[in-house]
């Protein structure tokens, strides 16, 4: 009796969606550590410099997992030039005083290792956001045609 209703046809139509909206719910995240890779340190030139320049790696490693990965995300490429966020004004004082050569070197490191896998995990979680995203690039996409047709 194909193509014969049923009175269970509406719950099967239920449990398809549903199975469906939570399939697409269910993604994999890819995240940085909080503990920083061995390579993402330069070997320090003297040991005296040793601890002060393990203090300075982290905190740069502590920005990139706290403020750079959330703009910047698995697979996406690194401006050649460091964000305002890359900074270790956000780190307490006791750090370093922020050099603008070291600066350059760690985002040069984070540059590099950005494009490794390897460093990132890999974790499934609830991710909801898809319901609400196309919202959001259709208004950037209307936005961009509206200033083609303005000129702009």
């Amino acid at each position: 009796m194909l193509f014969k209703r049923q009175k269970t046809d509406w719950l099967l139509i239920l449990v398809v969606i549903t199975g469906a909206f939570l399939y697409a719910s269910y993604q994999p995240n890819f995240r940085l550590p909080s503990t920083m890779p061995a390579d993402f340190m330069e070997p320090p030139s003297s040991p005296q410099l040793g601890a002060s320049e393990q203090k300075i790696a982290q905190a740069y490693w502590n920005c990139l997992v706290d403020n750079i990965q959330w703009k910047y995300g698995f697979g996406r490429v690194l401006p050649t030039d460091a964000p305002a966020d890359f900074s270790l004004s956000v780190e307490p004082p006791a750090v370093a005083i922020e050099d603008a050569a070291t600066r350059a070197r760690y985002w040069r490191k984070a540059q590099h290792l950005w494009a490794l896998p390897n460093i990132w995990k890999k974790a499934y979680e609830w991710d909801f956001s898809w319901t609400t995203n196309w919202i959001q690039d259709g208004g950037d996409a209307l936005h961009r045609a509206f200033q083609h047709l303005g000129g702009n």
